[in-house]
C-alpha cells in the first residue's frame, strides 16, 4: 500500500503551483493591456504602468518556468535512483526466493528420510519378539544389527539437518533454521530410544546369545 501524501507540498508541486500562479497573472494583466483604452494622457499614463507591471510578470514567469523545470529535472533523477532501487529489490527478492525454494527442497528431503526411519523405527520397536521379549538365540545378531543401522542412517539425517540449519541461518531465514532444528531435535529423540532399546534388549538376553 503506498505511502499517504503529507499535507507538505513536494518541491515539484510548490513548483508547478508557482508557475501556474505567475501564468494567472500573466494571463490577467496581459488581458488587461489589451482592454485598455489609448485615448488620452490618462490612459496612455496608466497603458504604460500596465505594461511595466507586465513585462516584471512575464520576467517572473519566466523564473518560475526555470524553477518548474529545474524541481521537474529533480523529480526525474529520483524516480531514475527510485526505478534502479526496485529494479535492483526485484533482483534481490527473485535470488531470496530461489534461496528460499532450495532451502526449503533440502528440508523436504530431510524430512521424509526422517519420516521414513521413524516408520521403520516403530515397525521395529513393535515387532514380535521385541515387545514380548521372545526372541530366540538366532534372531537377537541380525536385529541389533538393524538397530546399529538405524541408529547410523538416523545420525547421518541429523548431520543433513544440522548442516541445514547453519545454510538457513547463514541466509538469515530464521523460520526455517527452527523447523529444521525441530526435525533434528526430534531424530535425535528417537535415535537414543532406538539406543535405550538395544541396550535393553543386550541386557535381556543371555550372554550366549551375543556370542
Amino acid at each position: 500500500m503506498p505511502p499517504k501524501r503529507t499535507l507538505e507540498s513536494s518541491p515539484l508541486t510548490a513548483a508547478a503551483e508557482a508557475f501556474d500562479d505567475a501564468l494567472h497573472r500573466f494571463s490577467t494583466l496581459t488581458e488587461a493591456l489589451r482592454k485598455r483604452e489609448l485615448d488620452s494622457r490618462h490612459a496612455l499614463e496608466s497603458a504604460a504602468a500596465l505594461l511595466k507591471d507586465v513585462t516584471h510578470c512575464q520576467e517572473e514567469l519566466q523564473t518560475k518556468a526555470q524553477a518548474l523545470v529545474g524541481a521537474l529535472g529533480a523529480a526525474r533523477d529520483a524516480q531514475q535512483a527510485q526505478a534502479e532501487f526496485v529494479q535492483e529489490r526485484a533482483q534481490d527478492i527473485q535470488r531470496r526466493a530461489q534461496d528460499y525454494a532450495t532451502l526449503t527442497q533440502r528440508f523436504e528431503e530431510v524430512g521424509q528420510q526422517a519420516a521414513g526411519l521413524n516408520t521403520l523405527a516403530q515397525n521395529l520397536a513393535t515387532r514380535r519378539g521385541i515387545a514380548d521379549r521372545s526372541l530366540r538365540d538366532d534372531e537377537l545378531p541380525a536385529l541389533l544389527s538393524e538397530l546399529d543401522e538405524l541408529r547410523e542412517r538416523m545420525g547421518s539425517v541429523a548431520d543433513q539437518a544440522a548442516g541445514l540449519i547453519a545454510d538457513a541461518r547463514n541466509a538469515d531465514f530464521e523460520e526455517l533454521c527452527g523447523r529444521a532444528d525441530s526435525l533434528r531435535q526430534q531424530l535425535l529423540a528417537a535415535r537414543n530410544k532406538i539406543g535405550l532399546l538395544r541396550e535393553n534388549l543386550v541386557k535381556a538376553v543371555p550372554p550366549a546369545m551375543l556370542s
